[in-house]
């Protein structure tokens, strides 16, 4: 009995010793012994990373792409050798699978990408899967080659992931007739999407020019290009954005935007087609971009605080505006401001405040520094006084509303370091309120020349204090 029970224990020490270990077994499969899935979920986390590493304008078109997409992606950020692949996931159920299925192709869902077709209803079904989906960051995909026909959509949320992937590497087109349009206020929506991103190298073409010529001297109804209200954390970057029938792209109650890389263009002439609208909202930073347009290249408007904008490049259009403010009487807010490294070349203003008559709140703690004036007729503007050309009938966008209380309060604002041509005849204009004014406003080493050699500018200022140094067109009232 001894005998067969030492002969039992030594055969158990045998199996134990010839089975393979839970690691080997792991090293067989190709399976790591700890953790290491990679997630393509934290491309999101990477790509800022890696786009300051990659990209050093908005000419580089790789931005989006490596953001976005996998495959290029891990010439930058390389996983671990004992990554998983596509034929080990087969081993596990469906939950770990799902991992590596988080991609969303809009040509699955029906669409045509022929530009003629009319695809709204395959990027909606599609977006229900993107939308509900929980694994890593889920993704659209709308793949490049193609041009999708979109009429009035809105992407909804909220989503169940943390952080939605917009990627537009192909085109989107706007329908080029007014009476195709279902909503005429809105073209494409994002409403309620947490940790949205938009990239991908692709273009959305408004195809406006339907609509400016009936717009042009009437308040008509007409769509805003891309709409993007109570997106926290929203990543935009690296795509082309053209031909907006009215605003290009439209921040509204939003927190904690990023926006670079971008590239959007419409005529001069192209009526309030501005580039990118910020309204009721905070913590917004703009960088590495070019916009050239009909209107303002990046308005701030009432409700906003806490915008950083560095790196831009505007022209053609009306420069970068704080306002306007407090139209019909209205209480507006803007604080804290900055705008750094931007050139304004051939715009009709460069760094820009305007207010109305009549309307109440602050505008506080703004500042344009180190700005690169080429060619603008306005390079320097704070308008208390400020009406639009359909107010007034002058076609100047300025002008007087009489007898008037009421002003939004100006205070706490710099310009510094700003220096080149100017295409009018006055660099700087300082037109504040007769009751209210204009409070500690500083000028500091300001340099501004005609652009016609020989000729003279001036420089105009009405109730205004601060102070000034180093200031060329000199500002008589500081």
């Amino acid at each position: 009995m001894e005998g067969r029970i030492l002969a039992t224990i030594f055969l158990f020490m045998i199996i134990l010793v010839a089975s393979p270990s839970p690691s080997s077994c792991a090293r067989l499969n190709g399976f790591p012994t700890t953790y290491t899935l990679r997630d393509d979920g934290a491309i999101g986390y990477y790509g800022d990373q890696v786009a300051a590493a990659t990209s050093n304008s908005f000419h580089d078109n790789e931005y989006g792409d490596v953001f976005a997409t996998p495959n290029t992606f891990k010439e930058y950020y390389r996983p671990l050798a004992n990554r998983q692949t596509d034929d080990d996931l087969q081993a596990f159920p469906d939950p770990w699978r799902s991992l590596a299925k988080s991609e969303f192709n809009v040509m699955n869902y029906g669409a045509v990408g022929n530009g003629q077709v009319d695809d709204t209803q395959a990027f909606l079904k599609a977006w229900g899967d993107v939308c509900g989906s929980t694994q890593g960051i889920p993704t659209l995909i709308i793949p490049k080659g193609n041009t999708f026909l979109l009429n009035s959509v809105e992407f909804k949320g909220p989503c169940k992931a943390a952080s939605v992937n917009f990627q537009l590497s192909g085109n989107i087109v706007a329908p080029n007739n007014m009476n195709a349009w279902k909503d005429k206020d809105q073209w494409v929506q994002f409403d309620d999407v947490q940790g949205l991103i938009i990239n991908g190298g692709g273009q959305i073409d408004g195809q406006g020019q339907v609509w400016w010529k009936v717009c042009d001297t009437t308040n008509c109804q007409r769509p805003t290009a891309l709409h993007i209200s109570k997106c926290d954390g929203l990543r935009l970057s690296n795509i082309t954005h053209i031909n907006s029938a009215r605003n290009h792209i439209s921040i509204t109650d939003c927190n904690g935007v990023q926006i670079s890389d971008i590239l959007i263009r419409a005529p001069d002439e192209s009526p309030n087609t501005d580039g990118i609208d910020i309204s009721a909202s905070t913590n917004i930073n703009i960088h590495n971009s070019f916009i050239g347009t009909g209107d303002d290249c990046i308005a701030i408007i009432s409700g906003s605080s806490h915008i950083n904008i560095t790196d831009v490049m505007c022209g053609p259009g009306h420069g970068i505006s704080v306002g306007s403010l407090g139209k019909q009487g209205s209480y507006s807010t803007v604080e804290d401001v900055q705008v750094r490294n931007c050139t304004f070349n051939g715009t009709q203003n460069g760094a820009r405040i305007k207010t109305w008559q009549g309307g109440s709140g602050y505008a506080r703690n703004i500042s344009f520094e180190d700005i690169i004036i080429q060619a603008a007729k306005n390079p320097i503007i704070i308008d208390q006084k400020y009406t639009d050309n359909l107010s007034t009938g002058t076609g100047t966008g300025t002008g007087t509303l009489l007898d008037q209380e009421n002003a939004v309060q100006v205070s706490d604002v710099t310009f510094r370091n700003i220096r080149g041509s100017v295409a009018g005849d006055t660099a700087i204009t300082l037109d504040c309120d007769d009751k209210i004014g204009c409070k500690n406003i500083v000028m500091d080493r300001i340099d501004l020349t005609s652009s016609v050699p020989g000729k003279k500018v001036s420089a105009h200022c009405k109730n205004v204090k601060g102070l000034s140094t180093l200031l060329s067109p000199s500002v008589s009232c500081l």
